[in-house]
């Protein structure tokens, strides 16, 4: 005799990936309702509900961030097997990279971890956290234009200790003490763009306005603008949502050349030290012209 079952059969919901794929029908003896001897039923060896539950969500971003790409949502998972939920998750993030940079290695084989990186988007932004380290660390002229920004006290009260700090360290690629290269961004600009149609610039320097703007947190770009010390502190990371993957997608578009043209110039004569004396000059001189320029104008 036939009967129906008091539940429903179970079904691949929406937006998870290939659970049924992970159910197996395990035989268990039923008490003998029948007049067959050795009745059996079959039950399903479902995963833990948090299991299904990242299944779900993982499903959920998917479909957010790459409705494309259907297929995805078809790949095999072990749910009952931490590991496999490891490599699915790191499998999505390493996907949201070819967006835009994120974390996508996931060590501890945490739950919490996995959890959180699939609620808030792990990115990677591109900016100096140079008050969180020291300026040494960073390849020239990064330390350079931070002790000239920072380093020089004013004389005029007599403070000499940060002004000799700077002097100390570049003596000789001084520059005037009222030179901010931040003020300069427009006219460095005009002035790398004539200079390299001239064959007179190195071709790098045409980077030295955008790094200079970085450095001052004044790119108008939140991957060039933010460091990853000042977004912990800053009260965390953007949210899985459709808006913030197009918008960080979009942003990342147009950091992209940005931030390869300042790894150029920070990699240019980064060699011996005869080399980044080359590019410590280069740099001062493109300043001084910049700043007569400003001075003329003014």
């Amino acid at each position: 005799m036939q009967t129906n079952l008091p539940y429903s059969t179970f079904r691949n919901p929406p937006r998870i990936l290939d659970v049924c794929q992970t159910l197996t029908t395990l035989p268990i003896e039923a008490p003998t309702i029948t007049s067959v001897p050795s009745a059996l039923t079959l039950r399903a060896s479902i995963p833990p509900l948090v299991f299904l539950l990242l299944a779900d969500r993982l499903g959920e971003l998917y479909e957010m961030a790459f409705p494309n790409h259907p297929e995805w949502l078809k790949e095999t998972v072990d749910w009952e097997n931490e590991e496999a939920i490891i490599g699915a998750a790191e499998r999505f993030l390493g996907r949201v990279n070819t967006l835009f940079p994120v974390h996508d290695d996931i060590w501890d084989i945490d739950l919490e971890v996995i959890e959180w990186r699939l609620y808030e988007i792990p990115v990677i932004p591109m900016g100096f956290d140079y008050w969180y380290a020291g300026w040494d660390e960073f390849k020239e002229p990064i330390p350079y234009l931070l002790h000239m920004s920072h380093s020089r006290g004013d004389e005029e009260l007599g403070n000499k200790k940060s002004h000799d700090e700077f002097a100390n360290e570049y003596p000789q690629h001084l520059v005037p003490r009222y030179l901010e290269p931040h003020r300069l961004v427009d006219i460095l600009r005009a002035t790398c763009a004539e200079q390299g149609q001239s064959m007179t610039l190195p071709e790098s320097l045409n980077a030295l306005p955008d790094l200079i703007e970085m450095l001052h947190h004044a790119t108008g770009n939140a991957w060039l603008d933010v460091g990853e010390y000042a977004l912990a502190e800053g009260g965390g990371y953007p949210q899985w949502t459709a808006e913030d993957v197009a918008w960080l997608t979009e942003e990342w578009r147009k950091a992209m050349p940005v931030w390869d043209g300042v790894n150029r110039l920070l990699d240019w004569q980064n060699g011996s030290p005869d080399e980044i004396e080359v590019k410590l000059t280069a740099v001062r001189d493109v300043l001084l012209d910049a700043y007569q320029r400003a001075q003329e104008e003014a």
